[in-house]
C-alpha cells in the first residue's frame, strides 16, 4: 500500500501513536484517581494532537475539492463519517455497559449511555466534528462564488459567536481553525528546502513549544475550558485563546518537519502505514485501550507511576506500539476483511 504523500501520511501516524499514548497515560492512571491533566507527557500530546489531525484533514479536503464536485464530496463525506459515527456510538454504548457487568461496575441504561457516547464521550466525538467542520468549510467553499474569500471569515466568525455549550459545539468552535488552515496550506505543495534551514526553523519551533509548554494549565484543555469566556476577564482569555492557538501551531511545524525527515528513513513505510490505518486504529483502540485496558487495570491492582520516567518513556510507549499494531492487525484481518464492517465502521474506505 503505496501512500499518495509519505509525509502527510507519516505525520499521521505519528499523531495516531501519539492519541494511543495519550490513552495509554489516561486510562491507565484514570481507574486510581491520577490527575491525568498534569502528567508532563499527556499535557504536551493534548496541546496539538487533534489539532494535528483537523489540520491534516483539511489539508486532504483541499484536495478532494479539487477533484470532485461539492455533492460528491459531501455524500462521500456523510457516508465515512456519519455512518461510522452512529454505529461506533452504538457499540461503545452496548460494550461499555457489557464491560460494566462482566467487571460488576455501575452503569447507566443503555439508551441514556447512547447519548453519552454520540455527542460528549470522546471515543467518538471526532468523527462527528469533524463531519461537522468539513460541512462549514464546503459552506465556504460554494460562498466564495458569490462573496469571494470573505465568506470563510464570515462562516467562522459567526460560528464563532455561537454559544458553546449545545451538543459539545466546542470542539468545533476549536478544531475549526485548524481545519482551515490544513485547508489553506494545501494552496502550496509541501517542499522541503535546504537542510540547514530546515533544521534551523524545526529547532526554533521545538524551542517556542517547550517554552509556551511551561505556561499550559489545566484550564488551557478544550476539553475542561470548553472555549469559555468570562465577561469579567474577557482580554486575558482572548490572550489565552491566542496562546493555546500558538502552542497548537507550533506543534504541527514540529510534526510535519519530523515527518519530512522520516519520510527520508527506513521507518518511513512503517509510519505511513500506522497513518493509512489512522481511523482503524482510532475505533478499534476505543474498545482496546478506553474499554477493556483500565478495567484490567483496575480489577488487577496493577497501579503504575506514570510520572516516573521509567514508566512514561519505557514502559507505557512499548505498551503503545503493542496496541497500535494490534488494532492493524485487527483491523487488517477483520474489519478491512468483511466488506459490511469496513462499510459501517470505515465508511467503506479501505
Amino acid at each position: 500500500m503505496k501512500p499518495k504523500n509519505p509525509t502527510i501520511d507519516i505525520a499521521k501516524g505519528l499523531a495516531m501513536i501519539l492519541v494511543v499514548y495519550g490513552h495509554v497515560i489516561e486510562h491507565g492512571m484514570a481507574p486510581f484517581g491520577g490527575d491525568f491533566f498534569q502528567n508532563p507527557a499527556f499535557k504536551a500530546i493534548y496541546t496539538f494532537h487533534m489539532p494535528l489531525f483537523f489540520f491534516v484533514s483539511g489539508y486532504l479536503m483541499s484536495g478532494s475539492l479539487s477533484q470532485h464536485s461539492l455533492r460528491q464530496v459531501f455524500q462521500s463525506r456523510v457516508k465515512s463519517l456519519l455512518v461510522p459515527f452512529v454505529v461506533l456510538g452504538l457499540l461503545c454504548a452496548l460494550v461499555t455497559n457489557a464491560l460494566n457487568a462482566l467487571f460488576h461496575v455501575p452503569s447507566v441504561p443503555i439508551f441514556q449511555n447512547l447519548a453519552v457516547q454520540l455527542f460528549f464521550d470522546p471515543s467518538v466525538w471526532f468523527l462527528w466534528v469533524l463531519f461537522a467542520v468539513s460541512a462549514l468549510l464546503m459552506y465556504s467553499v460554494a460562498l466564495r462564488k458569490f462573496v469571494g474569500w470573505g465568506g470563510f471569515a464570515g462562516v467562522y466568525v459567526l460560528l464563532m459567536a455561537l454559544p458553546y455549550s449545545y451538543a459539545a459545539l466546542y470542539h468545533i468552535k476549536w478544531f475549526y481553525l485548524f481545519y482551515l488552515a490544513g485547508y489553506g496550506f494545501h494552496q502550496r505543495p509541501i517542499k522541503v528546502s535546504g537542510k540547514g534551514i530546515n533544521a534551523f526553523v524545526f529547532v526554533l519551533a521545538l524551542g517556542f513549544f517547550t517554552w509556551f509548554l511551561t505556561f499550559w494549565r489545566a484550564n488551557d484543555y478544550v476539553y475542561i475550558n470548553k472555549m469559555h469566556f468570562a465577561p469579567d476577564d474577557y482580554i486575558a482569555q482572548v490572550l489565552r485563546l491566542a496562546y493555546r492557538y500558538i502552542i497548537g501551531f507550533l506543534g504541527i511545524v514540529i510534526v510535519f518537519y519530523a515527518a519530512a525527515f522520516l519520510s527520508r528513513t527506513r521507518i518511513s513505510s512503517l509510519l505511513g502505514a500506522v497513518g493509512v490505518y489512522a481511523l482503524d486504529i482510532y475505533i478499534v483502540q476505543t474498545f482496546l485501550v478506553e474499554g477493556v485496558y483500565p478495567r484490567l487495570v483496575h480489577k488487577a491492582g496493577w497501579c503504575l507511576d506514570f510520572n516516573s520516567p521509567q514508566v512514561l518513556y519505557i514502559m507505557a510507549p512499548l505498551m503503545t506500539m503493542v496496541f497500535v499494531g494490534a488494532c492493524m492487525l485487527i483491523s487488517k484481518f477483520f474489519i478491512r476483511k468483511v466488506p459490511l464492517f469496513n462499510r459501517l465502521l470505515l465508511g467503506g474506505r479501505a
